[in-house]
């Protein structure tokens, strides 16, 4: 029996059991090794299997780590990421397999003026089909060239900061099974492995979907290379190639702990809302008990209100919102005009989009910022917060605003966004899950003194304590400002005063 052969029937033991003897290996047909020479064998392979060994006598006990297990990120790594985040830019390793890529795909230099003409031009049709609403096609070369270009950069970037959330948020493991449906070229994948590489804790297994042939091929040029350069702290499997919508769960790895749906779900227009929840739901029983699903869309209107009609169908399904929505008053939400996303620094264009960006019209090849519409769902009933208004604590519900225009009163929410006006006027979306018009909090143009930057630096999420807001109502728009006065006071959840020490003014 070779080694493979050894360590892929010690994988199916694995998949099978939480524990068992190494001597039931030992009995698997074709295998008749000692077990000293058998553990041997298999104990370079267990830390990335998730499996640890404990001597049982003559035998050896091998069981799964614990989930309990904490995922500690050194201070050093920490600090290493924080400032990746602060100067984002593609890694060199990253870009020089890229413009390796770029070079074997077209027997030409990566950045051969002819090559990148028709980059340029593929990228233009991408976001002329992506504007009109209608599925991009890669199943020629030029086409995922020129996503691996333009879009990739971003999306890469974008998911080290939803990957790091999930590390903060003590979501994560030491070993983590992730499962990337609609990888594309494998951009969540190098994601994982560039962030893992850099703090240099955790191991996990890829596992990924795809349709596309073009899109697999170069998955299978980047990511096990990139897995390689970054010492294999990650394992990656082969990418099945099948169209997610048309996908038997049987055929996918179970106990994922991670299953990332990104930038995918909007391109099923064929797919209502229901049966776009239907689908998440039902490979959602391949998740451990406690996994997570994450759905990340673009953020403009369109995608972003649609995701959270999907994301609020899916937990009708039994699963629960982990964030950022945090149903403070214990209410289902209505998100028919829920436009919520999240904003990160801009990253550096990398030399292939230079390259892309020299010229006339060269800005129509630069993509560097960063705004997404996420979300986090759980098997079990695991929440980013777990505060609820108390009952009969003095706080409007966003429900009731209009039985309170052009008065002051105290209020709660979460913060749904960043700034969405200007340097001058400041809003930012805000929602306790009651509300069918969208609520924001208002900072005024001609609001001086601390209050002016109060909103500042809070995450994304956070829940806020907000005193003596001026409610209006905007009729352009159709929804209710909060408006923060000199004499208005902001209180993150968890500072001290009582939600039920304060009355509500009229």
């Amino acid at each position: 029996m070779t080694e493979r052969d050894t360590v892929a029937a010690l994988k199916r033991l694995a998949g099978a059991k939480p524990e068992f003897r190494l001597s039931e290996l030992q009995e698997d047909p074709g295998e008749r090794q000692s077990l000293e020479r058998l553990a041997g064998e298999i104990r370079p392979h267990l830390d990335g299997l998730g499996l640890t060994p404990r001597s049982a006598g003559d035998d050896y006990v091998i069981s799964r780590l614990s989930a309990d297990r904490p995922f500690a990120v050194s201070d050093i790594g920490r600090l290493r990421q924080l400032a990746f985040f602060r100067n984002p830019e593609i890694p060199d390793y990253i870009q020089q397999l890229v413009e390796a890529y770029v070079g074997r795909k077209t027997a030409k230099s990566w950045d051969d003026p002819a090559v990148l003409d028709r980059m340029r031009n593929a990228i233009l049709v991408q976001k002329s089909q992506y504007w009109k609403e209608r599925q991009v096609s890669y199943r020629k070369a030029y086409p995922v060239l020129g996503y691996l270009a333009y879009h990739a950069p971003v999306y890469l970037v974008q998911f080290e900061h939803i990957f790091w959330q999930v590390i903060s948020r003590g979501l994560a493991k030491p070993h983590m099974r992730i499962l990337d449906l609609g990888t594309g070229p494998g951009v969540v994948p190098l994601a994982v492995i560039d962030l893992l590489g850099r703090i240099g804790s955790g191991k996990a297994e890829i596992y990924a979907v795809e349709r596309s042939e073009e899109h697999l091929e170069a998955y299978n040029a980047l990511v096990p290379a990139a897995a390689a350069a970054q010492g294999n702290a990650v394992q990656v499997h082969k990418p099945i190639r099948a169209d997610i919508g048309a996908l038997d769960p049987g055929d996918l790895p179970d106990r994922i702990d991670l299953m990332v749906f990104s930038n995918v779900l909007n391109e099923l227009r064929h797919l209502d809302t229901d049966r776009r929840a239907d689908l998440v739901a039902g490979l959602a029983d391949r998740l451990a008990p406690d996994g997570t699903i994450i759905v990340v869309e673009p953020a403009d209107l369109a995608n972003s209100t649609a995701m959270r009609r999907t994301v609020r169908a899916i937990a009708d399904r039994g699963l629960a919102v982990h964030s950022p929505c945090s149903f403070i008053r214990g209410t289902a939400c209505n998100p028919a005009r829920c436009w919520t996303f999240e904003q990160k620094g801009d990253i550096r264009p990398t030399r292939l989009m230079e390259r892309l960006a020299e010229g006339k019209d060269g800005y129509r090849f630069v993509n560097v910022d960063i705004k997404y519409s996420s979300a986090f769902l759980r098997k079990d009933a695991k929440t980013q917060h777990a505060y609820r208004v108390p009952p009969g604590a003095k706080f409007a519900r966003l429900s009731h605003l209009r039985r309170h225009r052009d008065k002051k009163i105290n209020a709660v929410a979460a913060l749904m966004s960043g700034n969405l006006g200007d340097r001058r006027t400041k809003v930012y979306k805000v929602c306790d899950g009651t509300a069918r018009d969208p609520v924001y909090a208002v900072v005024p143009a001609t609001l001086r003194g601390t209050n002016r930057d109060a909103l500042e630096g809070l995450a994304y999420g956070d829940i806020l304590r907000l005193y003596g807001v001026l409610v209006r109502f905007n009729k352009d728009h159709d929804a209710y400002n909060l408006v923060v006065l000199p004499g208005t006071r902001i209180e993150p959840v968890g500072c001290p005063g009582g939600a039920g020490s304060e009355t509500m003014s009229t």
